[in-house]
């Protein structure tokens, strides 16, 4: 057996005690538990500079943002109160942040330690979309910063919408994803000419044209990845191969299986697999796209998948790990 190590990577889970695990992963497909850096209820996080940067559930402050040593594990920074409710997203660049709070459908966005809201209205921002259920407000969901980083894109549920601003939160433009779809996450193509955005609701990738000089998407072209499926699908997370010619998105619900969408000539469909869990939330290349870990979130596991030369997704094998939502790549 190869023991060599491939890939470092932490895995959040969402609960009390939760905090970020260290991974690793050796070239045969075998993780091992490394160390871990306690943090409360962490929803999103990314690995930047030597920091785990998260929002979380701090018992003081709230939901907020906040950044931990990983050499110490101590908290350096924060948290910051995000003034907002069910904040599931962050963009950081430099000295801004911003934070997508979900129920209120706001950003907050924090410079120098100052922080000012901004909250998507209707009429103002947008028409809502047309499941009342769902779409009874503005709903934010992502906020991702251009490969240029100018611009902000703040995906949002609720109004069927991305937005774009510039990093002072300035609006500029927005793209739209058929109507009652409910845009969630984007993904740039490796040459950040096209934006692919995974919409929760239709369980469907949309993907635009992006002008980077102007800040402007352009509508191309929507696939179902989740097709003739009965019951609730919920498309969760998006991924891109490094070369950009292979998709992968989750989809939860009853469903529960990841979609395999090749780019070359356009959107196609290749393959669903099931996700090897229950609720798989979020989704990462890692080991230099080598492999493919899955976070089952209800059902407390990761799920670990091979990809073939063809882009094809194989189960290796499960760990357990208590409501995992985030996988982040050292």
């Amino acid at each position: 057996m190869d023991k060599k190590i491939i890939s470092e990577f932490y895995i959040a889970s969402e609960v009390p005690e939760g905090g970020v695990t260290l991974f690793t992963l050796t070239q045969d497909g075998v993780l091992a538990e490394r160390s871990k850096i306690p943090m409360p209820s962490p929803s999103w996080t990314e690995v930047i500079g030597g920091r785990v940067c998260a929002v979380l559930r701090d018992r003081e402050a709230g939901e907020a943002y906040a950044e931990y040593s990983i050499p110490t594990g101590r908290r350096v920074y924060g948290p910051i109160p995000t003034r907002g409710v069910s904040v599931c997203h962050f963009a950081k660049d430099g000295d801004d942040v911003y934070c997508a709070n979900y129920t209120t459908g706001s950003v907050l966005h924090i410079r120098d330690g100052r922080s000012v809201l901004h909250a998507h209205a209707v009429p103002r921002d947008g028409e809502l979309g047309p499941d009342r259920g769902r779409q009874e407000r503005p709903h934010c969901h992502q906020c991702l910063l251009s490969p240029d980083r100018r611009f902000l894109l703040v995906c949002d549920l609720g109004l069927d919408s991305v937005f774009v601003y510039d990093r002072d939160m300035n609006f500029v433009s927005k793209g739209k994803v058929p109507g009652g779809h409910g845009a969630r996450h984007g993904i740039f193509s490796p040459d950040g000419k096209t934006l692919y955005v995974l919409a929760e609701m239709g369980s469907s990738v949309t993907a635009f044209d992006w002008e980077g000089e102007a800040g402007r998407l352009t509508y191309r072209e929507n696939l179902a990845v989740c097709p003739d499926h009965e019951g609730l699908t919920d498309a969760a997370s998006i991924v891109l191969s490094k070369d950009g010619r292979h998709l992968y998105a989750s989809n939860r619900g009853t469903a529960n299986k990841i979609a395999h969408v090749t780019t070359e000539g356009g959107l196609r469909l290749v393959s669903l697999v099931p996700s090897g869990g229950d609720h798989p939330r979020a989704i990462s290349l890692v080991g230099g796209g080598r492999f493919l870990v899955v976070c089952n979130s209800f059902s407390d596991n990761l799920s670990l998948f091979s990809v073939g030369e063809d882009g094809e997704l194989t189960w290796v094998r499960d760990h357990a790990v208590p409501h995992p939502l985030c996988v982040n790549e050292i």
